[in-house]
């Protein structure tokens, strides 16, 4: 039985050590922040690619939607399907290679007198909603009950672990530029406010700006931002109130809502994801905006590398 350690336990780490321990490898996550810590717990985490290249991510994507499918027939997951309207504007240039990920029958492309106004196409799409405040956690406790191990603490070098294991898949994310000094790696800062109202409301995304709006159980999480090359994982208000202006557009209740709470984290962008075998280490990082929507996927192709 292959020891395997894993470097980081956000949402590429857990995906990945629980689809190895699955598949029979004996497996630890050692990391450095744990749930909800991580920067996955700051994603609005509905399945939309967004903002991840590279030739494999259509498929990694389609195999994610897939997985996401079996974990909504699990109410304790926190996962569920729910409607998402995305929209964009006709000089928008930035759009992903989506639709062809997407299971025949949960796409429907909008009429003209369906669009709201200022928009040029829409889309109404079936997609996995996954809620992180719950998901993260459950999945913790799947890998621990198949008998995974975690290890909060924090790796200089990979050199550390190589005594320890016989492989190891390197999850870190935005740590991957430092560890790896791995340049190819750009923070892109996003912000969102969490307001205390409950809109009986589908998804809501404008690709061009990007404005997003995902009713949770905990709140509505209202966003955001796309600063390249922005370390800062502070809040502006200024930003913030711009951020909601653009969604009262959508819910003008929400300029009157309450707001919970505000974040920001830094999507781990890269200019081509990142899933390949280096002799003893296996890279998984890189994944920007996309990190939930592309996880299962690249999680399948870190165990076939990890079969080799």
């Amino acid at each position: 039985m292959k020891k395997i350690t894993v470097i980081g336990c956000g949402i590429s780490g857990l995906a990945s050590s629980l689809m190895l321990i699955r598949e029979g490898f004996q497996v630890r996550i050692v990391a450095k922040d744990l749930p909800p810590q991580t920067t996955s717990n700051k994603a609005a985490a509905f399945w939309s690619p967004y903002y991840a290249e590279g030739e494999r991510v259509t498929r990694w994507a389609r195999e994610s939607y897939e997985e996401y499918q079996s974990l909504c027939l699990i109410p304790e997951s926190g996962v569920s399907m729910k409607k998402l309207h995305r929209f964009r504007k006709k000089d928008f240039k930035d759009a992903e290679n989506w639709e062809s990920a997407i299971p025949e029958g949960r796409f429907y492309r909008m009429k003209k007198e369906e669009l709201p106004d200022e928009y040029d196409e829409g889309f109404i799409v079936k997609v996995p909603l996954i809620e992180t405040q719950i998901f993260l956690p459950w999945l913790m406790e799947e890998f621990k009950d198949c008998g995974g191990e975690i290890e909060q603490r924090s790796i200089g070098s990979l050199s550390e672990l190589f005594s320890e294991c016989d492989l190891i898949v390197n999850c870190t994310g935005m740590g991957a530029r430092e560890l790896m000094k791995d340049e190819a790696m750009m923070p892109v800062k996003g912000q969102v406010a969490v307001m205390d109202v409950q809109l009986n409301t589908p998804i809501i995304l404008d690709e061009s700006e990007p404005t997003y709006i995902v009713q949770r159980k905990d709140g509505c999480i209202v966003g955001g931002t796309r600063e390249e090359n922005n370390f800062s994982e502070t809040t502006e208000e200024e930003t913030l109130n711009e951020i909601l202006n653009r969604a009262a557009k959508f819910f003008p209740e929400l300029k009157s809502a309450k707001r919970i709470t505000q974040w920001a984290g830094l999507r781990p962008y890269r200019n081509e994801v990142r899933v390949e075998r280096e002799g003893k280490v296996i890279h998984n990082y890189g994944h920007g905006g996309s990190g939930f929507t592309l996880a299962w996927g690249c999680a399948k192709e870190v165990c076939d590398l990890a079969r080799e």
